[in-house]
């Protein structure tokens, strides 16, 4: 020191501490440690500023905790090994995959339900009342929807778009066009499919 210590409580006054958090600092070197129990005031000052800049940097992510990033590593690599095995073992499917399979049961399902009105509407003619049309009606969505669930339905790897694999004109989907309805809009393909 030249010339300029100070004793604790002036230290400890200066930085807002108390006199014990200034020696608790002193020890883990923050602050140098004091000669005759003086304390050098430009250190004091320095050391402290060097510490709240530390402590700024590593709350705002600037110095990372080795420690703790590691751990973050070992449990990232951890959760992508079990997601990896699920795949594997057939527990998980592609979202793109998923879309697929289930444009292919929508446009399955709407082919379905636009023939109705054809087919059913002889049949409310010839029906004498209301409830025979409901009768009618009902039994009409009933047999297209348990023909709809009869249907197997599997999830097919979704095509390379990359390497154009997959038919022209479908995306990957089965009878895509043969499912398009009177208005000539094909119904789950060449749109890509809905990201969730």
């Amino acid at each position: 020191m030249a010339g300029n210590g100070q004793p604790l409580a002036v230290i400890a006054k200066l930085l807002d501490l108390s006199e014990r958090r200034v020696q608790q600092l002193s020890r883990e070197g923050v602050i140098p440690k004091a000669e005759r129990g003086a304390y050098d005031l430009v250190g004091a000052v320095r050391g402290y500023v060097r510490y709240l800049r530390d402590l700024a940097q590593r709350a705002q992510g600037g110095v990372a905790d080795l420690p703790t990033e590691r751990t973050r590593l070992v449990k990232a690599k951890a959760d992508l090994a079990e997601l990896d095995a699920q795949q594997r073992r057939g527990d998980l499917v592609p979202v793109a995959e998923t879309a697929l399979a289930w444009a292919a049961v929508t446009a399955r399902l709407r082919a379905r339900l636009i023939t109705l009105p054809d087919k059913l509407a002889p049949l409310v003619h010839d029906a004498a009342n209301p409830a025979a049309v409901r009768v009618l009606l009902r039994s009409a969505i009933v047999e297209a929807l348990a023909e709809l669930a009869a249907t197997p339905v599997a999830v097919a790897p979704a095509p390379d778009r990359a390497s154009g694999a997959g038919e022209a004109g479908d995306d990957g989907v089965a009878d895509a066009d043969a499912a398009a309805g009177p208005d000539g809009e094909p119904m789950g393909g060449r749109q890509p499919p809905a990201e969730f």
